[in-house]
């Protein structure tokens, strides 16, 4: 079996990170695979080394088309989906979807054409799911959630930033400074918290477009520390007391699983895919999406309760079998043989 992953996002996000997590772990089970992706991008450097993966170049999706080989095309982003519908024009090779976001599917006739041919439409959550099969009844749908991507934390390291805030209890978000993510509302509940918990100290580590906007909503508050992208990301969420994730809109939020890895307690907004992942009072909290003094009240409570923290915490780190990056990856590759079969 010859899989062709096409991701022509012109970043690295959570999505060329789920990209790399399924690339990686199935090079382990000796599949054949070729990565398309844009020239210089960061996928290439990510999987040096990987065993039976083959790298190609290409600019644009309706570039590239003049070899072929492979058996089934995995679309990973937006761009994507375009480039393995030219494929099965042009080859009839069958392409199946990633969709990562829960936002309305365009409306356009190529936009429909895309993802009617598919073979599958695999979406990280049931809200996902529910938007595709509004904007298309008959596609083939399957649901697959994101891996976590263990990111390492060296004891000795977790000391150091611990030290750095001696004193303080550490809420912490992470993730791209965008609106939509909700670091306004952290913002505001940061603010309601200042003078009744002077011991919090709440820390942002991600960057993005809204960066200014969101250091202007936090001016005058000590108690909020903007840290920019951070290569330590595990050793950060090892540090924490409690992780947030207020997300007004969101596909489904794998960052929630970094932090359950690392036995940190989780509170999440109850919005898009992140239900999926956090079951309220089991292994997480959910507030409302949008109300800050909600979630300043879920963060109070977990400080203050060691053993609502303790037993969120444990129950997620139970959970996490379903999540892993060989549990996913086994998914896939089932979903491959699939579709390869009822084409055959």
């Amino acid at each position: 079996m010859h899989i062709c992953h096409v991701n022509l996002a012109g970043g690295f996000s959570g999505g060329e990170r789920q990209t790399v997590n399924l690339i990686r772990e199935l090079a382990g089970q000796s599949i054949r695979q070729t990565l398309i992706a844009r020239p210089g991008s960061r996928l290439f450097s990510e999987l040096d080394g990987a065993p039976n993966v083959v790298f190609r170049e290409c600019s644009h999706f309706v570039l590239g088309h003049s070899t072929g080989g492979w058996d089934l095309i995995h679309c990973h982003d937006g761009k994507a989906v375009y480039w393995g519908w030219i494929e099965s024009l042009v080859r009839r090779t069958p392409y199946i979807i990633t969709r990562r976001v829960d936002n309305r599917i365009g409306s356009g006739r190529l936009t429909t054409s895309a993802y009617g041919r598919a073979s599958a439409v695999v979406c990280l959550s049931s809200a996902i799911e529910r938007v595709v099969r509004q904007r298309l009844a008959t596609a083939n749908t399957v649901i697959i959630p994101s891996s976590f991507s263990a990111f390492p934390a060296e004891p000795e390291r977790v000391s150091g930033l611990r030290s750095q805030y001696s004193g303080k209890r550490l809420v912490g978000q992470v993730g791209r400074l965008l609106k939509h993510k909700g670091y306004q509302v952290t913002i505001e509940a940061a603010r309601r918290l200042r003078d009744s918990s002077p011991d919090l100290q709440f820390v942002f580590l991600g960057e993005g477009p809204d960066e200014d906007w969101l250091q202007k909503l936090a001016e005058g508050l000590p108690n909020i520390r903007f840290l920019g992208h951070r290569d330590d990301v595990g050793d950060w969420l090892a540090a924490l007391d409690v992780f947030v994730f207020p997300s007004l809109s969101e596909g489904l939020g794998s960052t929630i699983l970094e932090a359950m890895q690392h036995r940190v307690p989780v509170i999440g907004a109850n919005a898009g895919g992140i239900p999926d992942l956090i079951k309220d009072r089991e292994n997480g909290l959910l507030v409302t999406a949008g109300d800050a003094q909600a979630l300043a009240v879920a963060i109070q409570q977990v400080l203050d309760e060691p053993g609502l923290a303790e037993g969120l915490a444990t129950e997620a780190l139970e959970g996490l079998k379903n999540f892993s990056p060989e549990e996913i990856a086994g998914r896939y590759a089932e979903l491959y043989r699939k579709v390869l079969t009822t084409r055959s």
